[in-house]
């Protein structure tokens, strides 16, 4: 179930935010945007008059984000994965080596490295921020 001041809070979101793009609507005299945030923002102000009259299209309103916002990060991370990341990768193992052993060395009897001095100094474990 759902609350009557989760509707009004989102309600008050969205009269702020599409009453400010109806009026950039407005201003730039754009019908389209002009009619489009002008009934969103009416669908927020409904939101804070009418919460319990209006939660179950605030529900749906939610489901649908959720599947964009799925849709979107899948999209994001993919992107990044594929012309960020996998790019950096392919550069290192042209022009600098593997960052990783990937072969076992037979004659090594351990994978261990001797530090000279610790990596964090003995008050940064006491008093970390």
């Amino acid at each position: 179930m759902t609350d009557k001041k989760q509707v009004r809070k989102f309600g008050c979101v969205a009269f702020v935010f599409f009453g400010i793009l109806f009026a950039l609507g407005v201003w730039r005299q754009k019908p389209v945007p002009t009619y489009l945030f002008g009934f969103l923002f009416m669908i927020g102000c409904g939101f804070i008059l009418l919460p319990a009259a209006l939660t179950p299209l605030y529900e749906g309103w939610i489901k649908v984000s959720h599947k964009i916002g799925l849709i979107i990060t899948g999209i994001m991370l993919s992107l990044a994965y594929y012309l960020v990341i996998t790019p950096f990768a392919w550069a290192k193992r042209i022009f600098g080596g593997r960052p990783l052993p990937m072969r076992p060395d037979r004659n090594a009897t351990t994978y261990w490295i001797d530090r000279s001095e610790p990596a964090q100094s003995r008050e940064r474990f006491f008093k970390r921020y």
